[in-house]
Parts: C-alpha cells; sequence; structure tokens
C-alpha cells in the first residue's frame, strides 16, 4: 500500500514524493514484524537542473540492478538486500538524479547519493542508535550512477558506491575491512516485445550471507541475466 504524487509550484519548480508501506495480512495480530516502510521520500525537481530528494529510498546501486529485477519473485537476489548500503531500500539517502544530462544528451542519465550513518545501539558511536541488526548497520557513504539509453531499444549503465563500515561491523562480523564497496556494470535491451537484460557486480565487506547477523562476505562477484516475451494477449514468460 502506498501513494505517491507531485505538486506543480510554478514553471521551474516541482514538489513530489512518495510513500509505501508493507502489510503482512496472512499473520495473526499477536506476530511481530508484521509491517515496516518500504519507501518514504520526498524532493524537488528543477527543470533540466535535475532533482533532489531525502528519505527513504533505492540506492544507486538499484539504478543497474533493478534492471535483472522483473520477477514477481527471486529476481535480482545475487547482491541486493534492504537496508545493505545502497544496493536496495535504504535510510537516510539524499539522492540528486539529472535526465538528459541538463537537456544537453539525450538519453544520459546520472545520480549522486550520500547516505548518512546508521548504527546500532550497542556500538556506542554517534548515530541513528536505533538498534538494528550488525549486517544492517552502514557509516557515511556516497555512491553515483549513471545509464545511457543507445537507441533502438538498448541501454547501458554502471553504478559504484562506498561506504564506512560502523566499529561492530568491523570487530565482529566475518569481514573486517574499514570500507563497504560495490561496483556493477549493465546492458538491457526492450524492444519489439522482448526484455532482455544482464549485469555483473562486484562487492567488497558488504553482502551478508546465512542466517547469521555476523557472516558478511569478504569479497563477492555476482552475475545475472534474464529474459522475457511479451504475447499481445498479455502472458509475459521469462527465465533468469
Amino acid at each position: 500500500r502506498g501513494f505517491k504524487g507531485e505538486t506543480q509550484i510554478n514553471d521551474q519548480l516541482t514538489g513530489y514524493g512518495q510513500w509505501e508501506y508493507n502489510i503482512q495480512a496472512n499473520n495473526t495480530e499477536s506476530s511481530k514484524n508484521q509491517s515496516w516502510t518500504r519507501l518514504a521520500f520526498a524532493g524537488l525537481k528543477f527543470a533540466d537542473y535535475g532533482s533532489f530528494d531525502y528519505g527513504r529510498n533505492y540506492g544507486v546501486m538499484y539504478d543497474i540492478e533493478g534492471w535483472t529485477d522483473m520477477l514477481p519473485e527471486f529476481g535480482g537476489d545475487s547482491y541486493t538486500n534492504a537496508d545493505n548500503f545502497m544496493t536496495g531500500r535504504a535510510n537516510g539517502v539524499a539522492t540528486y538524479r539529472n535526465t538528459d544530462f541538463f537537456g544537453l544528451v539525450n538519453g544520459l542519465n546520472f545520480a549522486v547519493q550520500y547516505q548518512g550513518n546508521n548504527e546500532g545501539a550497542s556500538n556506542g558511536q554517534e548515530g541513528t542508535n536505533n538498534g538494528r541488526d550488525v549486517r544492517h548497520e552502514n557509516g557515511d557513504g556516497w555512491g553515483l550512477s549513471t545509464t545511457y539509453d543507445l537507441g533502438m531499444g538498448f541501454s547501458a549503465g554502471a553504478a559504484y558506491t562506498s561506504s564506512d563500515r560502523t566499529n561492530d561491523q568491523v570487530n565482529h562480523t566475518a569481514a573486517g575491512g574499514d570500507k563497504a564497496d560495490a561496483w556493477t556494470a549493465g546492458l538491457k535491451y526492450d524492444a519489439n516485445n522482448i526484455y532482455l537484460a544482464t549485469m555483473y557486480s562486484e562487492t567488497r565487506n558488504m553482502t551478508p550471507f546465512g542466517d547469521s547477523d555476523y557472516a558478511v562476505a569478504n569479497k563477492t562477484q555476482n552475475f545475472e541475466v534474464t529474459a522475457q516475451y511479451q504475447f499481445d494477449f498479455g502472458l509475459r514468460p521469462a527465465v533468469s
């Protein structure tokens, strides 16, 4: 459930926002963690000069990962997770986006993002102090992404993020580095009822595995591909 909207402030300025909430309708009333906020952000768009927003939003790594995350379930799962730095939905992200490179280059888009720290209550640092699991913490970080529409249905894109890790993450997880870094590159084709997309990515000291809060991989290498065909009568089979 949720809503999104925008309002025209003047001929150069538009305000916008989005709120999305998840409710687990198949749980009992006594169950914990039945609902949570998926997205909650607001911002301003300045004509050809781009847009700026802040709140809980997608990290810029998902600008590319979203190309292969096309299935109702199990898509785009190799390294993107909610509240895992700037790979998926994330708290406290400030994002600047620009479409068509200030109106000068059609199809060339880019984004720059900053994420403030989200630390657990036990690590003795200044931060949100919200008691989150250590694998869901993050220090200050930044990221950028760019995509280019090559024409004829083809697009290419890349993204990079780098974040400080919290003291708890450095001292108590399997990955001991001070920084969590990730990069990705992708290609897609979307025309003539055919959708094809692929991406490759690498992460450092970022990606959790297993059920333990302290299981974080030193390095991952990830490859995804998806293919879909849209029939005129509505059926859209896919393989990924």
